[in-house]
């Protein structure tokens, strides 16, 4: 029997700080016997150094659209000191699987890799080197034949997974792991079919396997993993990242008291406005959330619901806003701007909602038209897209690829995205708004947007560390 490989993941560590998909497969491999290491650099050159120094026969990457092209880099860099066998995972390789062609990539994984990826490598073990037969959830490179497993379903049960591999990251990053504010992640996905997401495609894929659209993690089993960090790191505020953690409530009402009782902290979550009744409001704010994120995205009826897919109402959307206020917790919105079909009068409605619903920060984004989304398609087909995902920048914060038919309208609306935040705070830069955003782009505004990120975070969000648990019931 050929010994098991050791596998090196391998990211950006100041774009990507922590990957929940890394940590839950080192967590799995390293429960089947294998060696596990993280390497994070922040260029080709530091990646190429430290991987010379110490290459293992595995070298996996996670990774979004938009940092395709550094990892592609990285892949060529290592396969050119090293005979390494190079595994590609994450959203982009899921929903654009020919990535697989890519010079220096060997395999990819095309969705959850928990139970694919110790398939594939115990294949690889036994092989002494890529399978020579398909894997489920793997396209991989076997000589010059490319063998497609095709598409396998996500992990029925959430609970027979390992907690994810905390030290894996903390131990390489120890600012990381000395910051008060950690995140969890208690559920994977769901239900709804926003066009610009990939949930949409995820669950049209996996509804022919049988597959929920919504699993849920035990709610024991996620305080315990909230203990366990809490009793090894410091940590002040919990940081749920769930897509929409109210979706399911019976879940939900089970779990609340228990981490009410178990865990005492502050905590932020994500909720659907169109879901927020006071009752789940009283729920959430008596279990300890002092914070919450609320997915407005447009002002615009049209925009929000025909395009986006949204399906609901400006009046749930300040329902829901307001009903936190009310509470006291402060509110983050997301919004999206240079959407199909904008205007700088559309975007413009959308600080108009947020102002109306009392929003303490609204985080806004330009609209990536990512692999697999039904907007990228529509973008298509209405000519305002090429289809070339490598035009995508890998942050949100960067301005869309998509086009416009008016070249005043995307300066107004590129300068609207950086003033967004600041125009709701603060009223006396509404007033100058429709002049400040006549200018060209600038590194002024982009300065201050990020100013102002950076401090609506550290300053008000994160606020929690400087406060007492809760009182335990």
């Amino acid at each position: 029997m050929n010994p098991k490989p050791v596998v090196t993941f391998a990211g950006l560590g100041s774009t990507e700080a922590i990957s929940f998909g890394v940590m839950y497969l080192s967590a799995v491999l390293k429960r089947r016997g294998y060696g596990v290491r993280l390497l994070l650099a922040e260029s080709v050159e530091e990646f190429a150094r430290r991987w010379a120094e110490h290459p293992t026969a595995i070298l996996a990457f996670s990774l979004t659209t938009g940092l395709h092209g550094h990892y592609a880099a990285w892949a060529r860099r290592a396969q050119a000191c090293s005979a390494t066998h190079v595994i590609a995972g994450g959203p982009h390789p899921t929903y654009f699987p020919d990535f697989v062609h890519e010079p220096g990539i060997s395999a990819v994984c095309t969705g959850e890799g928990e139970e694919a990826l110790p398939e594939y490598l115990d294949a690889f073990t036994e092989a002494g080197g890529p399978p020579d037969a398909a894997i489920p959830g793997f396209r991989h490179w076997q000589g010059d034949r490319l063998l497609d497993g095709g598409f396998r379903p996500p992990v029925a049960d959430l609970d027979t997974l390992p907690s994810p591999d905390w030290p894996l990251y903390f131990e390489a990053n120890p600012t990381l792991a000395h910051h008060r504010v950690k995140s969890f992640l208690a559920t994977r996905g769901c239900p709804y079919r926003c066009s610009y997401c990939f949930n949409r495609t995820w669950n049209d894929r996996n509804k022919s396997l049988g597959a929920p659209a919504v699993r849920v993690r035990d709610p024991a089993r996620v305080v315990h993993e909230i203990q366990e960090v809490k009793r090894r790191w410091p940590m002040r505020l919990v940081w749920f990242l769930d897509a929409n953690f109210a979706c399911n409530r019976k879940w939900l009402s089970e779990f609340l008291p228990l981490y009410r009782r178990s865990i005492g902290l502050p905590f932020f979550c994500k909720v659907r406005p169109n879901s927020v009744s006071d009752d789940l409001a009283d729920q959430l704010v008596d279990a300890g959330m002092t914070s919450v994120g609320i997915g407005i995205e447009s002002g615009n009826d049209h925009l929000r619901n025909e395009v986006l897919h949204r399906s609901m109402t400006r009046a749930q959307i300040l329902s829901a806003c307001l009903s936190f206020h009310r509470r006291g917790v402060l509110v983050m919105s997301f919004n999206m701007v240079q959407l199909p079909g904008e205007t700088y009068e559309m975007a413009r409605q959308t600080l108009d909602l947020n102002v109306e619903g009392r929003v303490d920060y609204a985080m806004t984004m330009f609209l990536q038209p990512f692999p697999g989304t039904e907007i990228a398609r529509v973008a298509q087909d209405m000519g305002l897209f090429d289809g070339d995902f490598n035009h995508l920048s890998s942050s949100y914060f960067m301005p869309s690829p998509i086009r416009f038919p008016s070249a005043r309208d995307r300066r107004r609306i590129t300068n609207l995205q950086r003033l967004m935040a600041l125009s709701v705070a603060f009223p006396e830069v509404r007033w100058a708004l429709d002049r400040l955003v006549d200018l060209p782009p600038n590194p002024l505004y982009l300065e201050l947007f990020k100013t102002f990120n950076h401090r609506s975070f550290h300053r008000r969000f994160y606020r929690a560390e400087t406060l007492q648990p809760l009182p335990r019931r």
